[in-house]
């Protein structure tokens, strides 16, 4: 955080300070008192009454932001308290003027799938150049938007943050602390329907980002998204910028080809052409690829040399992660997330990288599909009996689902295992595995299978 005096932060609120002085400097800000340190300002936001914890504050230096300040009436000289009318109000003006404080190019991202990928290949182009602040891995619950406001200092020159839809509003809510210039949708797919319903409910809160940028700017769009293709742009005054491989792309790829441990391709843009590598497999990466080159190009970074960066991506663990199995096998680590988007996705690139060998998907349950679940856990297991997947693990309850889908389009019954759990997926799976099997194994953190994949994964 940059420091600031809590004297301009009274100020800024419209709080008025009733003890102690406003000299106090402020190093950090927190809104749960059980945060207090040195230095420190809280934001009462919880309007918190812990009285054991406040007699160990009484020679405490901090400032404290409140609208019941009779709470802390009992704390001695040393603590600053500032009354304000409404907290929450105050609050939110101290977001408003912090971010103020910085007048530097932000970059949000968002989407089904993807999202992460995109946002660390944005963040590893732009740290070529810049000092660049982004969201931990996938860490993008609308509860960390106050503390990454605050990893925003000086130093700072770039920001790039994930933005994820659990709920409706999340965008709007999470483009108020960070107010992006510009914002990126990777792809709509199917996701989060236990909070919001319907398909077409989520689009809506997806397209709810041309808002959160105050209908300017510039908005990144996957031009081959049919679900994306829904959003009405009518109100949106500023630069749509396409990619993908339809002719509409203004960053278009093209003649894709596997080489080594990567892929190349073409990057089209504005009548020039660029040869890309990416140290990794699948079209849905390429995607990934030229949306974070599109959004890096959007804040003034040449193309080539965002492709050139891109040569030295590292993979984000856990999402999509090829590792070297037991007995020479191969295994796809996808256990960070999981939706139906995400998981077919998933399932051609086992069959596309298989290359003619024996291929094996062991997955786990869908989560947050609410009504819908049980009809798209099927639906992906028909889809995995069409795509000739060789073999189906499914594991626990509510994954079961996909076995019946598989079974139901004709997959060979002694080639369908349902598993109470990661230990009896293990004895199932141990005896298959060797050099000509790759194994995918997709789930959640919610009903995480890291044993599994530390058992049939060789360390290194």
């Amino acid at each position: 955080m940059k420091s600031l005096p809590l004297s301009v932060i009274a100020e800024k609120t419209g709080g008025k300070i009733i003890q102690g002085t406003g000299d106090l400097v402020v190093n950090d800000v927190v809104t749960r008192i059980r945060k207090i340190r040195q230095g420190y300002l809280l934001f009462d936001l919880y309007r918190d009454k812990d009285e054991s914890f406040l007699t160990g504050l009484k020679n405490g230096t901090f400032g404290i932001i409140t609208d019941v300040p009779e709470n802390f009436s009992s704390l001695g000289k040393n603590v600053a308290v500032v009354k304000v009318a409404n907290i929450d109000d105050a609050y939110w003006k101290f977001v408003e003027f912090y971010r103020s404080l910085f007048d530097i190019p932000v970059i949000g991202v968002t989407g089904t799938c993807g999202k992460t990928t995109t946002k660390e290949m944005i963040k590893h182009i732009l740290s070529g150049k810049y000092r660049v602040n982004a969201t931990y891995k996938s860490y993008n619950a609308s509860f960390r938007n106050f503390g990454y406001l605050l990893d925003i200092n000086d130093n700072t020159q770039m920001v790039v943050m994930e933005m994820g839809v659990a709920y409706p509003g999340d965008l709007l809510y999470t483009c108020r602390y960070f107010k992006p210039q510009v914002g990126v949708i990777t792809n709509i797919g199917v996701d989060h329907l236990q909070a919001f319903g319907t398909l077409d409910a989520y689009i809506k809160a997806k397209a709810e980002f041309i808002e959160g940028l105050g209908y300017e700017g510039t908005l990144v769009l996957n031009a081959d998204d049919e679900n994306i293709k829904k959003i009405d742009l009518s109100k949106y005054k500023g630069d749509v910028v396409y990619f993908g491989f339809s002719d509409r792309s203004h960053f278009k790829a093209s003649n894709l080809r596997h080489v080594g441990h990567g892929t190349e391709f073409t990057l089209e843009h504005e009548g020039r052409r660029y040869n890309i590598y990416i140290p990794l497999y699948a079209d849905f990466n390429v995607y990934n690829a030229i949306a974070a080159i599109a959004a890096a190009h959007a804040v003034g970074y040449d193309v080539q040399e965002a492709g050139d960066r891109l040569a030295s991506y590292k993979n984000v663990e856990k999402h999509f992660e090829i590792k070297e199995g037991i007995n020479g096998s191969t295994v796809i680590d996808d256990t960070w997330s999981t939706n139906p988007t995400s998981t077919e996705a998933a399932l051609k690139l086992l069959k596309d990288f298989s290359n003619g060998r024996k291929t094996i998907a062991v997955l786990g349950k869908m989560s947050l599909l609410g009504k819908s679940s049980s009809e798209y856990h099927r639906k992906i297991g028909e889809k995995i009996a069409d795509m000739g997947i060789d073999r189906l693990i499914v594991i626990g309850e509510g994954a079961g689902e996909l076995g019946k889908g598989a079974l139901r389009k004709g997959m060979k019954e002694d080639h369908v295992h349902f598993c109470k759990d990661s230990g009896e997926a293990y004895r199932v799976l141990k005896d298959s595995l060797d050099g000509n099997t790759v194994v995918l194994v997709k789930t959640s953190m919610l009903s995480s299978f890291d044993d599994l994949v530390d058992k049939i994964v060789i360390e290194k």
